[in-house]
């Protein structure tokens, strides 16, 4: 049976290699282009403003060759501008964002159903250290999900029944962020909205990423280095 598995921020090239690295993930030798690797957000491989950009093209054809298929949401460090110019495609019942062949960017308020599964999917988060980046080059404001986007998401989940198999964001919703014990003075209203979700939405597990922890609290589970298997969540590197 083909495989899914889930895994946190790898921030571009700063940590896709070693996250992926046989050494590090052995079991990745194992899949095949049927298998998902998804990545919670901070995906960061599309982020030069120049699309031609040497590293970038280096770095993304070093993934596409692994064994599996690679997918994303996208985080809050990404290039926004980028992700929304990339070719849309219908695959696995909802719309993507193709990079190249086997990576795919998951888009906002869709969900996905790979073998069976439905996986409803919303990424974007505020940046904590935006003051410190310059707009639309290493910082968009695109970051926060707007008003249509939400409403696609809510309108989508109507369409499901509000009932799903996962949820896959990059940040938490508020009442997650009291557990987590985050400090902070900058409010983020993804997080606002995703309390409004999580308030009606059947699931049996939750996954995030953006809080640099792995954590599991009650259905959800907050990732960071960990590559788990999302059905029997199995750490798996």
């Amino acid at each position: 049976m083909s495989k899914i598995f889930i895994t946190g921020d790898i921030h571009g090239e700063m940590e896709v290699n070693s996250r992926f690295a046989t050494k590090r993930f052995p079991y990745g030798k194992t899949l095949t282009k049927e298998d998902f690797v998804i990545v919670a957000g901070d995906f960061g491989l599309i982020w030069s403003n120049d699309p031609e950009n040497r590293t970038e093209k280096y770095h993304l054809k070093q993934l596409q060759e692994r064994a599996w298929t690679t997918l994303f949401i996208d985080g809050n460090h990404e290039n926004h501008t980028r992700l929304q110019d990339l070719p849309i495609e219908e695959m696995w019942g909802g719309k993507v964002g193709v990079v190249r062949e086997g990576i795919y960017y998951l888009r906002r308020g869709e969900i996905y159903t790979l073998y069976g599964k439905k996986i409803f999917c919303f990424g974007g988060a505020l940046s904590w250290d935006k003051d410190g980046r310059t707009p639309y080059v290493s910082w968009w404001p695109e970051e926060i999900p707007n008003h249509k986007e939400m409403e696609y998401a809510l309108s989508n989940l109507d369409r499901h029944n509000w009932d799903v198999d996962y949820v896959i964001t990059h940040t938490i919703p508020n009442t997650l962020v009291k557990v987590v014990g985050l400090k902070g003075d900058k409010k983020d209203a993804t997080c606002d909205f995703l309390d409004h979700i999580e308030s009606k939405i059947k699931f049996k597990k939750w996954f995030a990423g953006h809080m640099h922890i792995d954590k599991s609290i009650g259905k959800s589970r907050i990732l960071y280095n960990d590559i788990i298997n999302i059905e029997t969540d199995e750490v798996v590197n």
